[in-house]
C-alpha cells in the first residue's frame, strides 16, 4: 500500500506535517507492507497551475497512491480523491509523517467527511487558505483586513501577458489569517486596511513567488530512458539519489536525446493576482 502525507519539508519520515494541503512542500510518500513501513520517497508539489484544484489528485493517482493522510482540505478535491478511488483520511493532530503512519496502521486517521473539509463543499483547494478553519464571529464596526483577522478573497492569477492561470470560479476563494504568513508578503500588503467588496491588485515577482528559472535544472538523457510513448509537452518523474521525486516537462525530443525541464512551470515569470475581498470575521480564541 502507498500513502501519502502532504509535507513542510523533504526530511522522510522526520518532516512535518503540512498544514496546507494544496501548497505543501511536497508529499511524502510511504510504503506499508503488512503494517510495516517499507520505502519512504518524496514528491515535489508542483502546486495546481495544472488542472486547478484537482492537479495534487491527478499527480498522487498517477503515482499509485492508495491513501492520503491529511489535516482538512477543500470539498473539491476531496471529492476529487474519492472520485480516483484514493481514500483520504484525518492524520489527527499527528505532527509528522512518520506519525501520521504510525497512527493508520495502528487502527486510527478516520475517513474525511463533511466536517473536515474546508467551508464544506465550497471550501478552496486548501492550499490557497488554512486547512483547520477557526472558529469565527462576525466583526462589529469596521470589518477590515487585519492582523489575526479570517479573510476570504476570490482571485484570479494571471501572467505577465494577461493569460488566466488560475481563478477561485474554479478552485475556490482563498481563505487565510492575515499576518499569519500564509500567503505572498506582496497579497498582505495589497489587501491590508480593505473591507469586503473592494477591490485590489497584487504584483508578485518571481523571486518573492516560484523563484527565478535556474537552467542547471534543464538536462538531456538518452530518449531509451523515457516511455516509449512520451511526447513533447509531456510531464515525466524521476527520483535523486536521497529518493526524492520531481516532476519534469519534455522540453525537446528527437531518436537518440530527449531534453527535460524541471523548473516550476512559473518559475522565473512575475505574476499578478487581481483580488477581491469577500468576507472579514473575527477569530475566536482560548484566551
Amino acid at each position: 500500500m502507498l500513502i501519502a502525507i502532504p509535507s513542510d519539508t523533504t526530511d522522510g519520515l522526520d518532516a512535518a506535517v503540512s498544514e496546507h494541503f494544496g501548497h505543501c512542500a511536497a508529499f511524502t510518500l510511504v510504503t506499508v507492507t503488512d503494517n510495516t513501513v517499507g520505502e519512504v520517497s518524496v514528491l515535489e508539489n508542483m502546486g495546481h497551475e495544472e488542472g486547478g484544484c484537482l492537479a495534487p489528485v491527478n499527480l498522487l493517482k498517477g503515482q499509485g497512491v492508495e491513501v492520503l493522510l491529511a489535516g482538512g482540505m477543500g470539498g473539491r478535491p476531496l471529492a476529487g480523491f474519492q472520485q480516483v478511488g484514493i481514500d483520504v483520511r484525518s492524520r489527527e493532530g499527528a505532527g509528522t509523517v512518520r506519525e501520521a503512519v504510525e497512527l493508520y496502521v495502528a487502527g486510527g486517521c478516520p475517513s474525511f467527511g463533511e466536517a473536515q473539509t474546508c467551508g464544506g463543499g465550497e471550501g478552496g483547494c486548501g492550499g490557497h487558505g488554512h486547512h483547520h478553519e477557526p472558529e469565527t464571529f462576525p466583526i462589529e464596526g469596521k470589518a477590515d483586513v487585519r492582523s489575526g483577522r479570517l479573510v476570504t478573497v476570490d482571485f484570479e492569477i494571471k501572467d505577465s501577458g494577461g493569460a488566466v492561470l488560475d481563478a477561485s470560479t474554479s478552485t475556490g476563494p482563498m481563505r487565510f489569517v492575515y499576518g499569519a504568513g500564509q500567503i505572498f508578503p506582496a497579497i498582505e500588503q495589497a489587501l491590508g486596511g480593505l473591507e469586503p467588496g473592494a477591490h485590489a491588485v497584487a504584483t508578485v515577482p518571481a523571486a518573492e513567488g516560484f523563484g527565478d528559472r535556474d537552467e542547471s535544472r534543464v538536462v538531456e538523457v538518452p530518449r531509451a530512458q523515457l516511455a516509449p510513448d512520451v511526447s513533447v509537452g509531456d510531464t515525466v518523474f524521476a527520483q535523486d539519489s536521497q529518493g526524492h521525486r520531481f516532476r519534469l516537462v519534455v522540453l525537446h525530443m528527437d531518436e537518440k536525446v530527449a531534453r527535460l525541464d524541471a523548473n516550476h512551470p512559473l518559475a522565473g515569470k512575475d505574476v499578478v493576482f487581481e483580488l477581491t475581498v469577500k468576507s472579514v470575521e473575527g477569530i475566536k480564541t482560548d484566551a
